[in-house]
């Protein structure tokens, strides 16, 4: 198997046809169609089954698709770390849901006096952010962990050839619009909060503490899962929901539309970077 015969399979499968993708490929219609029957007959599949106007996956297929696109994915993104660092600075970051993170990101953009540089800012959930700087396809991960569960998740990480740096301290505080009926609050504990819908971002099928990204759940009957930070914010601000954050919102960002109110608690969180133990990272 080959990522060339797996780039035919994606094309194959976006276009709906075996002629109309090897037009898009620039090949004839029978290598294409060789190619795939070689791929087949190597794994012991079938790929695409005849349909009305053309074909479609089969259920092994869609299997493979999934796969294929990935290993095309980190082929691609091989190849052009390694043509483009040529070309000027390289850096790709891989970050929970904060903003102040896209805010220091920016900063970092001004300061580059180079000619040419080739940046990543990738916001994505915790063990995404882990799984992405074990594999290398992101150069650094930045992470905000509780506390409570810095050993648990040292040891974690350790395992994984990662090492978690430290770089600040920040107490927990309650985000919440402008406007909200606790807006005006010096300070918001448990019990303030039980009537109202509280906002977390999603982790997908790694849901378990040692990954959420907010401190703790803080009570209450009323929950949502969201898995972007815009559509969070945008939720903040059309309804009475909160969510638990760092309090770091950078004003540029925020615009003052969604305030931030210390929580009541003992908890706080460790805001910090990985890197791979086995890597020399760039100055960058």
């Amino acid at each position: 198997m080959t990522i060339q015969q797996c780039k035919y399979v994606l094309e194959i499968a976006e276009s709906g046809s075996f002629n109309e993708a090897a037009k898009r490929l620039f090949i004839a219609q029978s290598s294409l169609s060789l190619s795939i029957k070689s791929l087949e007959e190597e794994l012991q599949i079938k790929i695409f089954e005849r349909a009305e106007n053309g074909v479609c996956l089969t259920k092994e297929g869609s299997e493979f698709v999934r796969y294929a696109r990935g290993m095309v994915d980190q082929y691609d993104f091989i190849v052009q770390r390694f043509t483009q660092r040529q070309r000027g600075e390289c850096l790709s970051v891989a970050t929970q849901h904060y903003d102040f993170v896209a805010d220091i990101f920016g900063k970092l953009m001004n300061e580059i006096k180079e000619e040419a540089f080739d940046l990543a800012l990738r916001e994505m959930k915790t063990y995404e952010v882990i799984n992405e700087t074990e594999t290398a396809y992101c150069d650094i991960g930045i992470l905000a962990v509780k506390s409570n569960d810095v050993g648990i998740m040292r040891r974690y990480l350790g395992k994984r050839g990662l090492q978690f740096t430290a770089v600040r301290e920040a107490g927990p505080h309650i985000y919440l619009r402008r406007g909200h009926p606790l807006c005006e609050s010096p300070l918001i504990t448990a019990g303030m909060l039980s009537d109202f819908p509280y906002v977390s971002y999603e982790q997908g099928k790694h849901n378990v503490p040692l990954f959420a990204e907010e401190i703790f759940h803080t009570g209450g009957n009323k929950r949502v899962e969201i898995s972007d930070r815009a559509s969070l914010m945008n939720v903040l601000l059309a309804t009475d929901s909160y969510t638990v954050g760092t309090g770091i919102m950078p004003s540029l960002l925020n615009e003052g539309r969604i305030v931030s109110i210390p929580f009541e608690s003992d908890d706080s969180y460790l805001i910090g970077y990985i890197l791979r133990k086995d890597r020399t990272p760039s100055a960058l």
